[in-house]
């Protein structure tokens, strides 16, 4: 039986404080392999205009051939519709059936989990590392976690990932006032962001 982290998003694009959850589950939680996988459409972004699937996966791309625990899934982007972390996660199941699946997450969708779309299926069902993130409260996290423990019998796990004041947001308005993005972002996937011309 293998252990393999699923560490889903945009990915618009791919920088440093995912690569940061990723890494960290990877050495905590022992797992033979992360799967990387960027959504279609987000439920909850909705109306926002992203990079193109095929930039978003390419960026992803890169990273999984820097480092052979990744690997890239594009399960949610050939699906049509909205991408639902409870039916992603079941199909995953039916592709893994005898390996231990760990769903990875940021603090502030880790504390809404509940809420999802079949939330309290998915907390019975399947077990979640949660990455702390700045600005937090590692004890609301913590909070957080026992009550799904209680509740729904959940395997949690937090993290202690290293936090970055990254965001993707942040990103692309430094890419179109021409700032440098290099601490935000590996070096392959700046690369690619300057060679196709994304996010001006």
């Amino acid at each position: 039986m293998s252990k393999i982290g699923i560490l889903g998003g945009s990915f618009d694009p791919l920088h440093n404080g995912h690569l940061s959850i990723a890494e960290a589950a990877a050495e905590e939680l022992r797992l033979d392999r992360v799967i990387l996988m960027p959504a279609k459409v987000s439920p909850f972004k909705l109306g926002r205009k992203m990079a193109d699937e095929k930039d978003r996966v390419a960026m992803v791309s890169l990273m999984a051939a820097a480092n052979d625990k990744y690997i890239v899934s594009t399960l949610e982007i050939d699906n049509d519709g909205i991408s639902y972390t409870y039916d992603t996660m079941c199909q995953l199941r039916k592709l893994y059936t005898d390996d231990e699946l760990w769903f990875l997450m940021g603090t502030d969708a880790f504390l809404s989990l509940d809420t999802w779309y079949k939330g309290p299926e998915l907390l019975k069902g399947f077990a979640f590392a949660a990455a702390p993130r700045p600005g937090f409260d590692i004890r609301v996290l913590e909070k957080k976690a026992a009550e799904y423990i209680d509740n729904y019998d959940a395997k949690i796990s937090i993290l202690h990932n290293r936090m970055l004041y990254i965001s993707s947001t942040e990103i692309k308005s430094a890419i179109r006032e021409g700032r440098p993005i290099g601490s935000f972002v590996p070096e392959e996937v700046e690369r690619y962001i300057n060679e196709h011309g994304l996010y001006k």
